[in-house]
């Protein structure tokens, strides 16, 4: 019985971290100005699904270098991503925005969905289900790539040009 308390509260937990981070990568679509801070927001909030899902029940799942080097590609490809964006930041007031952001907006939202496909894979079917690594997969690649985005993005907002964001 406690079992199954500590995976549905996981799983809800996962789910709500995962539309915690969908609805804050949801301003950098809009082109609205944001405080830099939130650039690492769904990166952050994404990787800590992530590492909860691979977590639970066996913590000794993190030590897989399979499950690293698929986190690593999908950071490698945010990375590459969050390089490529253009981006206007304001020193003065910490403050960014994207000219085209929605990419982290989408990506968050399919890790909202693949959170409760596997929720609801993890709790409402057997134990050894096939479907369950191909869930968790989808989330390792979703999650990594919004990480190497969010960490490359935010340097980038750190150390590029100032544009005075204030008078627009």
């Amino acid at each position: 019985m406690p079992s199954l308390v500590i995976m549905y509260g996981l799983d809800l937990l996962i789910l709500l971290l995962a539309i915690a981070g969908a609805l804050v990568a949801r301003r950098e679509r809009k082109q609205q100005v944001v405080p830099r801070r939130y650039l690492l927001v769904p990166g952050l909030l994404s990787t800590t699904c992530t590492l909860i899902l691979l977590s639970y029940p066996d913590i000794r799942d993190l030590a897989d270098p399979q499950m690293w080097t698929i986190g690593l590609a999908g950071v490698a490809v945010g990375g590459v991503r969050g390089f490529a964006m253009h981006m206007d930041s304001d020193h003065a007031f910490a403050q960014v925005r994207l000219r085209s952001g929605g990419d982290a907006a989408w990506a968050a939202w399919i890790l909202v969905l693949l959170a409760a496909i596997q929720g609801a894979i993890e709790t409402g079917l057997r134990a050894e289900n096939p479907y369950e690594a191909t869930a968790e997969l989808f989330m390792l690649i979703t999650g990594g790539y919004l990480l190497g985005r969010s960490v490359v993005a935010w340097f980038r907002a750190r150390s590029g040009t100032h544009v005075d964001l204030q008078e627009e």
